[in-house]
């Protein structure tokens, strides 16, 4: 290109600038002319470097794992930043242009050097992270709360909300999940209450705001689905639930004045009732089988006299006999519980209830009693109970019961890590706390503090004695629930009557180091009132532990937990069961209660408070009043969902590599398969367990002209005679269920791809009929005609998809005035989709396949004939090179992993198509690397590729070792290793002999010079340093 003028420049006449040559990034080759000397000459300047990108955005751990940065307070999780992680940028040449590391708040932000388009990528993921689901697409970043994949692409432009969603697959829980509580009821199984429901459920969003004034908002939801009876599992304390089996287990509990239900044999009172696990079908509530904890002998219940219960003997015979606490491994692998007789902490298959093994008998460790009489604990004084299971580990609570001695100092609590394997204990424990703090008031005139535990049922009303029954884990806090003995072994009123009195504690700190509470705080944090005298230093973190009889007035009550706890990671509650659980703003029909509630983790505050049963002030009423009324709780959190897939692009210079710039191809289809077959995600319809809507516009009632529909919205309840309807679509929950048998299983749509509502409609008259269906603004229009003759004649069937963010469902009959009926038959069906098997990539060539399941081999195909012909969006291209590691960064995030293969099983028709073989891992293993590269030019059949490995003498990857391999011609081609060691050429023509050399600046190597003489691919060319 000519300038359209010459330019005057000093020292010079005239001159002319000829662009010979434009590129980005390019030289530019410039000729003067000066009009005095006749001469020219050339010179090449190179343009002006752009400015540097700078590149923002955040990490953060997705608890729920929607792939959206979640920061709202409430019910529902409140996502985390994740520091250390590291982001690095590419450009389309593979040069490193900037990295950097994530802050504590997971921010990051990115100075990029040189000229983009860029490549994001983020590697150094924490342990046990895997990439969450993602919420946009990978492109130019997104807005402030949602997430790409690991690998995402920017201009060269600052770029802000390039995100990234991580996820732990033992931290994850949908939103509002589903809590499980034990109840009791008094006498034998069999007995007055046989009939009473012993485990409840009840959502995560139940009750009211702690200081709500209106007492039967606390009461709500008043209807439970799990409603499993004192006949069929008697009295149990621990609780622990399979996301994979979906299977409640309850654990056997002694508890004076409340029997055993029947063991593993069926019949009740035989030897086999007290070590008795029930697994339990939340569906239905029935029992589908008993496990037998080992060595659990002794029952100390007078089974022809629950009133008295065997005095003394039943007394002792809490926290000593039967099991305690129970948990299951996040992988569902073990079950472990606690024996309370031989005081040793059990592993059983969670499917079939066999022994895999015991720890040691936890009397033979040492308990140090540091300010107590005699500095350590007596063995028979030692007292193991809580059972959790946390991030590989199993931790026991215990505690010093200083019965021997007699002498509060002496009271102790304990934790000690136990091996899930091999069940080793640590010799020690990793954290103890004296508990002879003062505590206040049990009841008035009733001291609250600790006792030491005594054998024999003491005159006192309130007689508190330890047992350390909850562990919790938050944020790297452990907290503490502490329940009284007493309470399970008196009644709240009769000659043995007592006041119970638990505690809930909190320790911080890094973890395995905590610090215990002290005057209210813990670790720098907290909001209670100090000095108080209650709680360890004179006061409590969680303070609101209390309860008083006029509004905001003196506490009748200083001591009212029960000491089981439930906390629901990335939640801001630890939840705790206790007595009398409304707010301190009622005056009346509040008392002798049992419920939960929700305290702040950061203030301490009590927020939230549930009402599990009105004891009606303590008059005519099976539960334990004000004794120990609930036992322990578990969260219904189904496994963390699982994410494959990521991206079809155009690899412009066929190096088999992700290169920015290079765009991704829409409209492309690809498919799950399975076994050789499609990947199958529908779930098994919930058939004939649904009666459904019933309207009646007969005379007398509203007819359909004046009231066409019935619209069912979020949190309604519809019941119209045998019928109801209940949704909480806020929570991705619909029931439908017949009301004489008060079935109300909830269809859980979390995480659904669509669900399919199939039905039979019936009216009362043979006039045709125009049905409608509007569902969150969508209207589906179905003509029905009927026949004549009567009722049963005039139905129709058909199904409609529900998408789960409806915010209501309608079903409307446009028909005119007459004597009209609209219901749906008992046959209503919902069949859930949880995950699509065939997808189209987006514009930007994307494509996941979401709630896949766990560990079970996949292939990915792009299997569509069409796709490849003229007018498809492959045709003319050729699938590039696989597993490329020669770039900079995390090789398999920016490869082509697809292979040609000749006609894969199962697909629709003959050919050779591209194939991803993929194995997916445990619950929470999202992966976004699976993608497939396209190229004009396909790879020649005589072209070979050279790969191989670098490692240290210990067999560690060398990364960054330059490979060069030099043809017969002189051809060089160079290699660098990737982040494992790994190398590769490709496109290396077959049939010559080449030279292999290797050059590092660290490392060096016996023989580092080779010749290869190339017939085939020439795999496995490994390296090792001498180093």
């Amino acid at each position: 290109m000519t300038t359209p003028n010459p330019f005057n420049y000093r020292r010079l006449a005239a001159f002319t600038i000829i662009v010979t040559a434009i590129a980005f990034g390019a030289a530019v080759t410039q000729s003067f002319r000066t009009s005095a000397q006749q001469t020219a000459r050339s010179v090449e300047l190179a343009p002006d470097a752009p400015d540097a990108a700078t590149i923002s955005g955040r990490v953060f751990q997705d608890f729920n794992s929607n792939g959206t940065y979640d920061t709202a307070t409430g019910v529902n999780s409140i996502d985390v930043g994740v520091a250390a992680v590291t982001v690095s940028a590419y450009d389309s040449a593979g040069v490193a242009r900037g990295s950097t590391t994530t802050a504590s708040t997971g921010i990051y932000s990115l100075a990029a050097t040189g000229t983009g388009p860029y490549r994001l990528e983020f590697t150094t993921l924490p342990a046990g992270f895997s990439p969450s689901a993602r919420s946009t697409d990978s492109v130019l970043g997104g807005t402030a709360t949602n997430a790409g994949s690991t690998v995402q692409f920017v201009n060269n432009l600052n770029t802000t909300n390039v995100n990234l969603a991580l996820a732990r697959g033992e931290d994850f829980c949908q939103n509002n999940p589903t809590l499980l509580v034990s109840r009791y009821a008094q006498g034998a199984s069999n007995g007055t209450y046989a009939a009473n429901p012993v485990l409840y459920d009840f959502p995560y969003n139940a009750g009211t705001t702690y200081t709500d004034t209106t007492v039967a908002n606390y009461d709500n939801p008043t209807a439970h689905t799990l409603t499993t009876t004192q006949a069929k599992i008697g009295t149990v304390y621990s609780l622990a639930y399979n996301p994979n089996t979906d299977r409640i287990y309850a654990a056997s509990y002694f508890k004076r004045h409340s029997g055993f239900g029947p063991g593993a044999d069926g019949i009740l009172n035989n030897a086999d009732d007290m070590g008795a696990i029930y697994l339990i079908n939340p569906a239905n509530s029935a029992v589908t089988a008993t496990f037998t904890v080992p060595n659990v002998t002794v029952n100390n219940h007078d089974i022809l006299d629950y009133a008295s219960d065997n005095y003394n003997v039943g007394w002792n015979g809490v926290g000593t006999s039967g099991l305690g606490g129970m948990d299951i491994a996040d992988d569902s692998s073990r079950l472990f519980v606690m024996n309370l007789q031989d005081r040793k902490l059990y592993a059983l298959n969670p499917t079939t209830g066999v022994n895999l093994g015991s720890t040691v008998d936890f009397s033979t460790l040492t308990f140090a009693t540091p300010a107590g009489p005699t500095g350590n604990c007596a063995a028979a004084d030692k007292r193991p109970f809580a059972v959790k299971y946390y991030r590989g580990s199993v931790y026991v609570g215990a505690v010093c019961s200083a019965d021997a001695a007699n002498n509060a100092t002496g009271l102790y609590a304990y934790i000690f890590q136990v091996n899930p394997t091999t069940l080793a204990v640590t010799a020690t424990p990793i954290f103890s706390a004296q508990l002879n703090y003062g505590r206040g008031l049990a009841d008035p005139g009733q001291a609250a503090e600790w006792r030491p535990w005594e054998t024999t049922i003491p005159a006192d009303f309130a007689f508190p004695q330890p047992m350390l029954s909850a562990l919790e884990f938050e944020n790297g806090n452990v907290v503490l629930g502490l329940r009284d003995r007493t309470g399970d072994a008196a009644l709240d009123a009769g000659p043995d009557q007592k006041r119970t009195a638990g505690d809930t504690l909190r320790a911080c700190g890094t973890f395995g180091a905590w610090t215990l509470e002290s005057n209210g705080l813990c670790g720098g944090t907290g909001s209670a009132p100090q000095g108080t005298g209650q709680g360890p230093g004179n006061g409590e973190f969680y303070h609101n532990d209390d309860f008083c009889l006029t509004p905001n007035g003196g506490n009748y009550h200083d001591e009212v937990s029960w000491g089981s706890l439930i906390y629901v990671p990335g939640r801001q509650h630890v939840i705790t069961t206790l007595l009398d659980p409304i707010s301190r703003t009622i005056d009346a029909g509040a008392t002798f209660d049992g419920g939960v509630r929700f305290f702040n983790n950061t203030t301490g505050n009590a927020e939230r408070a549930y009402r599990i049963y009105n004891g009606l002030g303590g008059v005519g009423q099976p539960d334990f009043g004000k004794a120990n009324g609930l036992g322990s709780m578990a969260a219904m959190c189904s496994a963390a969902p699982i994410e494959i897939g990521n991206r079809v692009f155009r690899d412009t210079n066929n190096n088999g590599v992700q290169d920015p710039g290079e765009n991704g191809i829409a409209g492309v289809t690809v498919r799950l398969y399975e076994s050789g077959t499609l990947a199958n995600f529908t779930s098994t319809p919930y058939a004939d367990t649904f009666a459904a809507i019933a309207y009646n516009g007969s005379t007398g009632s509203t007819d359909w002209s004046t009231t066409p529909w019935i619209e069912v919205g979020d949190d309604d309840v519809v019941t119209t005679g045998d019928v109801t309807v209940t949704t909480d679509l806020s929570s991705n929950r619909l029931r439908l269920n017949r009301a004489s048998n008060g079935a109300l299983r909830p269809i859980n749509l979390s995480g659904a791809y669509s669900a399919t509502l199939s039905y039979n409609y019936r009216r009362g008259n043979s006039q045709g009929a125009t049905v409608e269906y509007t569902i969150d603004g969508t209207t589906w229009t179905t003509l029905v005609t009927y026949g004549s003759g009567t009722d049963a004649a005039y139905q129709a069937s058909g199904s409609i998809v529900l998408p789960v963010t409806a915010t209501a469902i309608r079903f409307m009959n446009a028909a005119a005035n007459g004597n009209n009926r609209l219901f749906f038959a008992d046959n209503i069906q919902v069949q859930v989709v949880m995950a699509p098997n065939t997808i189209v990539t987006d514009a930007n060539g994307e494509y996941y396949f979401p709630n896949i399941k766990r560990n079970t081999a996949y292939q990915v195909r792009l299997d569509r004939l069409a796709d490849f012909q003229a007018g498809g969006a492959l045709s003319g291209l050729f699938l590039t090179y696989t597993d490329q590691t020669s770039q900079l960064g995390d090789d398999d995030s920016s490869d082509s992993d697809g292979v040609n293969t000749v006609n894969p099983a199962g697909s629709p028709t003959a050919g050779i198509f591209p194939v991803i073989n993929y194995t997916t891992g445990g619950a929470g293993a999202n992966d976004h690397t699976l993608d497939f590269g396209f190229a004009t030019i396909a790879p020649t059949a005589a072209d070979l590729s050279v790969d191989g490995r670098v490692v240290t003498s210990d067999g560690n990857g060398i990364r960054n070792v330059i490979m060069t391999l030099t043809e017969e011609d002189g051809t060089v081609h160079t290699a660098r290793t990737g982040t494992f060691g790994y190398y590769r050429f490709v496109g290396i023509p077959g049939g010559q002999s080449v030279v292999l050399s290797i050059s590092a600046k660290r490392y060096t190597f016996d023989v580092p010079v080779r010749l290869l003489s190339l017939g085939d691919d020439a795999v496995d060319v490994d390296w090792m340093s001498m180093e």
